[in-house]
């Protein structure tokens, strides 16, 4: 049978191969490891080429560059100071908090004038009489409200 990948236990064996030979391996999964080697062969081919290539890779020296390379230095970013940060903070609150104030007052303001017994009395154009209707009609009683 003819595989194109390796099965999901074999990509699992050959990226623990791979932690192996980083020295990043957990104990369980080294056990794992060796268990699943002992049985497949491909994996067991897998694990001596890929430690033959790190081998060579570790042993061999280290090149130098032939070309000299410079790199600038990171530029500093400057902070704003303390009172120009809260006073940006301010202006930004501001600025999102005046337009619902202004709409709130525009939208709260009625053309009658309301006094105590006016507002503790629900009449006027805009309440639906059913509502008018059903609030009368209830009473509390020790903060509970019962229908009478």
């Amino acid at each position: 049978m003819l595989r194109l990948l390796p099965s999901g236990d074999c990509t699992e064996a050959r990226e623990a191969v791979s932690a192996r030979l980083d020295g990043e391996l957990a104990e369980l999964d080294a056990v794992r490891l060796d268990l699943h080697l002992r049985d497949c062969a491909d994996c067991r081919a897998f694990a001596g080429d890929a430690a033959a290539g790190t081998a060579l890779l570790r042993d061999a020296a280290l090149e130098q560059p032939t070309v000299r390379m410079w790199m600038e230095p990171a530029r500093a970013r400057r902070r704003l100071g303390g009172l120009v940060g809260v006073a940006a903070a301010v202006a930004v609150v501001a600025a999102a908090a005046a337009p619902s104030f202004l709409l709130g007052r525009t939208l709260g303001q009625h053309p009658q004038t309301r006094t105590a017994t006016a507002a503790s009395e629900p009449s006027g154009p805009g309440l639906d009489p059913g509502l008018l209707a059903m609030l009368q009609s209830r009473r509390t009683d020790g903060g509970r409200i019962i229908h009478i």
